[in-house]
């Protein structure tokens, strides 16, 4: 092969092996550590509340169930992360409650409050409500609302105050539509590329007799002095382990089990064999995934209808829908803040656009099998030109256009 070809193959074939990311930027990024050291659960879209929460709850649809306890023992107040760009309640729903809640703080919501929705305050926390309060409220420290009327007010304790007629963007001031999705959805698709990107560990089948977890090691890479772990599972193989006894974290900072593919298959139990708090399991293309027994770690499953009819989940979990049965606790399981800033989010800029997307690093493989190519080139005798004007040269390829990057919005400024 001419050396000219061959150091075209080599460039062409990092080019295919290069596996495609999702546009996650450091503003994302800081929005996803905040969130998951935040954030109880994070519901894109419908929640059926079953049992108790321990930290805050984020809702971009409906919220139903019945009157359980959120930021019961986990959480204390409202947050304030400036990477969120703006100040959450232990409850905030962009769509309508039509069940119950007991919020230990304050709730926001931007649809309403069903009829024969109730939610309890206990004299703990406030509500603003941009929709109709067709339903219950009680004990409420305050009630605002862009309506004329407050509607079904009950046991307010001394103090309470009522705000009739306020701007929707004062009662609600987010953005229209839940922003967390995108951030934690580019976190998902970028952590596979991540693993693919450097030497990932495998979790196979379990094997009778044998091992019932597994020991993450330290993944090749420059992390920002950060040290993080890869491994890499398929739902039907972590679904298939008995006794299973995780992720040891082996001191690592973060550790990120990326699990692929569908299984109609429940999760089985894990046993708290060790502290799993900076364990992220990246669901990253999961549509079902239900847990069997109880579970320990950060579920990351932004496609998924979650479901934990057998067992309590101790973590932040971040999925499309979610029907909670057993409790979901966060006391002590808070994800370590700032423990994602390592991971890679350099930005390319396509002239003319503004549009960034992050670039992986390369396999080590195949930089010196270009590298390799380059030496061959330079020790190989050159062509003789047979025509005047001409020089050898890559074919054309054909350029790639550049993908959008989903807009990313915080709090409104309205």
């Amino acid at each position: 092969m001419r050396p000219i070809l061959s150091l075209c193959l080599a460039v062409a074939l990092l080019g295919l092996a290069v596996p495609a990311r999702a546009a996650l930027t450091a503003a994302e990024l800081a929005q996803d550590n905040a969130l998951l050291n935040q954030f109880n659960a994070i519901v894109f879209s419908s929640y059926q509340m079953g049992n108790e929460d321990e930290g805050r709850v984020a809702v971009g649809g409906t919220l139903t169930g019945g009157a359980h306890n959120i930021c019961f023992n986990g959480c204390s107040g409202s947050t304030t992360d400036t990477a969120l760009g703006a100040t959450y309640g232990v409850l905030t729903v962009w769509g309508n409650v039509a069940g119950g809640a007991d919020p230990i703080g304050n709730a926001a919501i931007q649809g309403n409050l069903d009829a024969g929705a109730t939610l309890n305050f206990n004299s703990n926390g406030g509500l603003a409500i941009v929709g109709t309060n067709a339903g219950t409220v009680q004990g409420a420290t305050f009630v605002d609302t862009s309506r004329a009327s407050a509607g079904t007010v009950q046991n307010a304790p001394s103090g309470a105050t009522t705000g009739l007629n306020m701007p929707a963007g004062v009662i609600f001031p987010y953005a229209s539509a839940m922003p967390f999705a995108a951030p934690l959805t580019d976190l998902a698709t970028s952590l596979q590329a991540d693993a693919a990107a450097t030497n990932a560990q495998t979790l196979g089948a379990y094997v009778q007799n044998g091992s019932t977890g597994i020991t993450a090691t330290a993944a090749n890479g420059s992390y920002g002095g950060k040290h993080y772990g890869f491994i890499t599972t398929t739902m039907s193989d972590l679904a298939g382990y008995q006794n299973f006894s995780g992720v040891n974290p082996n001191g690592l900072d973060a550790v990120f089990v990326i699990v692929t593919s569908q299984s109609t298959g429940a999760l089985p139990n894990l046993n708290p064999t060790y502290n799993e708090t900076n364990v992220i399991w990246d669901f990253v293309d999961a549509t079902t995934v239900g847990f069997a027994g109880s579970w320990y770690g950060q579920i990351l499953a932004p496609y998924a209808s979650v479901s934990n009819p057998s067992g309590d989940l101790t973590g932040a979990v971040v999925a499309q829908e979610l029907t909670q049965s057993n409790e979901l606790h966060q006391q002590n399981y808070l994800f370590p803040g700032n423990d994602l800033s390592g991971l890679p989010v350099t930005p390319v800029t396509t002239q003319g656009t503004g549009n960034s997307t992050p670039v992986p690093e390369p396999p080590a493989a195949l930089l010196l099998a270009v590298g390799l190519a380059g030496l061959g080139l330079a020790r190989a005798p050159l062509p003789r030109r047979r025509g005047r004007g001409r020089s050898a040269a890559c074919p054309p390829t054909q350029s790639a256009s550049a993908s959008s990057v989903p807009a990313i919005s915080g709090a409104s400024t309205r």
